[in-house]
């Protein structure tokens, strides 16, 4: 572990397996810290099975539909634990292996991974580096970069579950979620993509405004909450990817004052209300995390976008270098 703190006292705390955020320590209105992301209660958790936490994902993120897909006339079987979907990256994606510590200040780290051709079914070999700086603007940044030796498809996001009243300190129901963003991606029953991109108007997926995480999953009787057992889809921001790193979601929590500006470079976000936490998981406090327990927000491109011909491609090609680049800024409210 390796632990980042800048001039007003903000900690992230790096993992080497996963190259994850294990650790966010934030102070709230009256200048009280608290771990605001999910993590373990200890390390051995993080090694001996999958739970995503604060962790580098890749080589694609989300679920690939028929575990598999055609890239330059060929078909490329993904490793998979059903046969019918791959899921973030596949069985042994990247949030489970250790990556290689490159340097480290008290300010940043980097990490580096090198995924082989054929790594879960993937062609091309790939090389992955990680970049996290904490600034004392109390920004954390986030940079991923890759390469390929052959054509490859490349889609890396970062999971933290964030609880911005504190790890383990219950539902995020009463957390203000805002995406600028007026359409999202539709799923079928395997949570894959249906390819339709409906408007988010007047639906439970309207968070243009500020809007309660509790209000928006009380709409009991919404078809896309019910097929995902509440938030797991794609939101499409309405500012171009081309613009750079510019807003791509804000998350406040009214107790404690917190506020999570989230920016990107990236097309959309997918977030994630927690719905397959199901208390089996003990955190860092030591109480269990249930359904709820947290919100992920994960900048990257399409979800499935090798198998849906309307989305942009997310191919890699050997000379190009694939980037990503997230920011996680944190401020108070004025309450």
């Amino acid at each position: 572990m390796v632990m980042l703190e800048n001039a007003h006292g903000l900690r992230a705390e790096i993992a080497q397996r996963g190259a994850a955020l294990a650790g966010m320590w934030v102070p709230d209105r009256d200048g009280q810290f608290a771990d605001v992301v999910l993590g373990h209660a200890e390390q051995s958790q993080r090694t001996s099975g999958r739970s995503f936490f604060g962790a580098s994902i890749g080589r694609v993120a989300g679920r690939i539909s028929t575990a598999g897909f055609v890239l330059d006339g060929q078909h490329q079987r993904l490793d998979s634990v059903d046969g019918l979907t791959a899921h973030h990256g596949g069985p042994d994606g990247f949030d489970a292996r250790d990556w290689q510590w490159l340097g480290v200040r008290r300010d940043r780290a980097r990490l580096q991974l090198v995924s082989p051709h054929g790594d879960q079914g993937f062609p091309g070999a790939l090389t992955v580096t990680v970049d996290y700086r904490l600034d004392d603007t109390d920004t954390l940044h986030v940079d991923y970069a890759a390469t390929c030796d052959r054509p490859t498809v490349v889609n890396l996001t970062h999971h933290p579950f964030w609880n911005l009243a504190g790890e383990g300190a219950g539902v995020v129901d009463a957390h203000l979620l805002t995406l600028p963003a007026s359409r999202m991606v539709a799923l079928g029953a395997a949570l894959t993509p249906t390819g339709q991109r409906p408007e988010v108007a007047a639906s439970a997926f309207d968070f243009r405004r500020a809007r309660a995480i509790g209000h928006a999953l009380s709409a009991a009787g919404d078809a896309q909450l019910q097929v995902a057992g509440g938030l797991d889809h794609y939101w499409i921001l309405d500012a171009p990817a081309d613009a750079g790193v510019r807003p791509a979601a804000r998350l406040h929590e009214p107790h404690s004052g917190r506020v999570l500006d989230v920016l990107s470079d990236q097309p959309g976000v997918q977030v994630y209300s927690g719905n397959f936490l199901d208390g089996s998981l003990q955190g860092a406090s030591g109480r269990p995390y249930h359904a709820r327990a947290a919100l992920c927000i994960e900048p990257q491109a399409y979800p499935d976008a090798m198998n849906q011909p309307a989305f942009p491609d997310i191919t890699l090609q050997p000379g190009a270098v694939y980037r990503n680049r997230i920011r996680y800024r944190f401020s108070k409210d004025t309450q």
